[in-house]
């Protein structure tokens, strides 16, 4: 589905180690929260998956990994593994800026390593979906560890088509657009402008 620019193809994680997605926050804080970014470690693993489905690399961009750190940060500290505990994800991401990109989230708990937390999401068909977006070029991804919660570490892998700050780009033009939205042609002054997604 597309919303407001956006791609709404996103799951909470299900892994070995976490049977459910808790919706609501416990009474425990995480407290002692630890942040890493492990982007350029998780890099290498999606994209040779996504080579051997004949798709393209993703590169780590900073803006990405922002928003991956945002959501991973706000699970962590309140101790709930869900995409809505800091706000919808078509909410957060147009607010980091991602409105005219298509983007994909991957949440998850308690695994221990990335390549683990990969591998989980490789093994769930939305999550390995969203790791096949073939739109993708960019993506972050996020561990933060809390000692004191309920799963001890929490991920977040974002992927997107553009990003942040990337508008409409005009393809076909002789004329100064004025109005129109994006993915529809129109007129002006008799002169056919299209918009598209970059």
């Amino acid at each position: 589905m597309v919303r407001n620019g956006i791609r709404l193809a996103f799951v909470a994680c299900v892994s070995l180690f976490v049977a459910s997605c808790a919706t609501t926050p416990t009474s425990q804080m995480a407290g002692d929260t630890g942040v890493s970014d492990v982007s350029y470690e998780a890099v290498g693993l999606v994209n040779s998956f996504r080579a051997q489905h004949g798709l393209g690399p993703v590169s780590v961009d900073s803006g990405v990994t922002e928003a991956a750190r945002y959501q991973a940060v706000a699970m962590s500290s309140r101790d709930v593994l869900s995409h809505e505990v800091a706000g919808d994800f078509t909410t957060r991401m147009n607010n980091a800026g991602f409105t005219y990109a298509l983007a994909t989230e991957n949440v998850g708990a308690a695994d221990r390593t990335v390549a683990d937390s990969i591998n989980a999401w490789i093994r769930s068909p939305h999550h390995r979906e969203n790791m096949l977006m073939r739109e993708a070029k960019y993506m972050g991804m996020i561990r933060a560890s809390a000692p004191g919660s309920r799963y001890r570490t929490y991920w977040a892998l974002i992927l997107t088509s553009a990003q942040a700050g990337s508008g409409p780009r005009i393809i076909y033009s002789s004329a100064k657009p004025s109005k129109g939205k994006v993915g529809t042609p129109f007129e002006n002054d008799g002169v056919q402008i299209f918009f598209t997604q970059q």
